[in-house]
């Protein structure tokens, strides 16, 4: 019995460590970048695609090998403006309902958007922006539910000027590397879409 409730416990703490990851990715500190959908026009051939393992594994392994070679890219991108930056920078992907890669996304530390944007105390944009504030418990990242939002005084269209000159680091690398995500669709299947236009910080 009691290794049954050791396990079950064991279990518990693992979905509660995940949930908490999850829940510090969703939040604006993690998470910058939004997503590319891959979408298909028949769901009839992604339901073929799905009924074939081999081709599913091939295809969501292709995927795979070109965000990690993209985040590389980046890493070694903004690793002169923030080692923080390039540390905490990481691939999402996300799989519909028959196992398939049909969501991309980077993530990483809120900072990484300030150096593209060239924007920081006293260089803000016009409109500003709100997130909640993290702390670390155990080593992981946590809402502390705090929210807060951009000081008014650098809401001044200032940003990318004097000191602050904008480093676009992410979206001309992910732009350039689209091109290869859409031969690797095309290669196995003959409907499916790319929408990259939410992923870009400069939207």
């Amino acid at each position: 019995m009691g290794f049954y409730k050791n396990y079950r416990d064991m279990r518990s703490d693992v979905r509660r460590y995940n949930a908490a990851v999850r829940r510090a990715n969703n939040l604006v500190g993690k998470g910058s970048s939004q997503l590319i959908h891959i979408e298909t026009v028949s769901e009839i051939e992604r339901y073929t695609m799905a009924k074939d393992a081999d081709r599913l594994v091939a295809f969501n392994k292709d995927v795979q090998k070109w965000m990690n070679s993209v985040a590389a890219q980046l890493r070694a991108s903004i690793s002169s403006h923030s080692m923080r930056v390039a540390t905490d920078l990481r691939p999402r992907m996300y799989t519909d309902k028959y196992g398939l890669i049909n969501k991309l996304g980077f993530s990483f530390p809120r900072h990484g958007i300030y150096i593209h944007k060239g924007a920081g105390k006293g260089y803000g944009g016009t409109t500003g922006s709100k997130w909640t504030k993290l702390k670390r418990i155990g080593g992981i990242e946590v809402s502390t539910g705090i929210v807060r939002h951009t000081n008014p005084e650098s809401l001044n269209g200032s940003q990318g000027t004097g000191n602050r000159k904008a480093y676009e680091w992410f979206d001309p690398i992910v732009r350039n590397r689209i091109p290869e995500l859409e031969t690797i669709i095309t290669n196995y299947f003959d409907s499916m879409i790319i929408d990259a236009t939410r992923i870009y910080i400069n939207k």
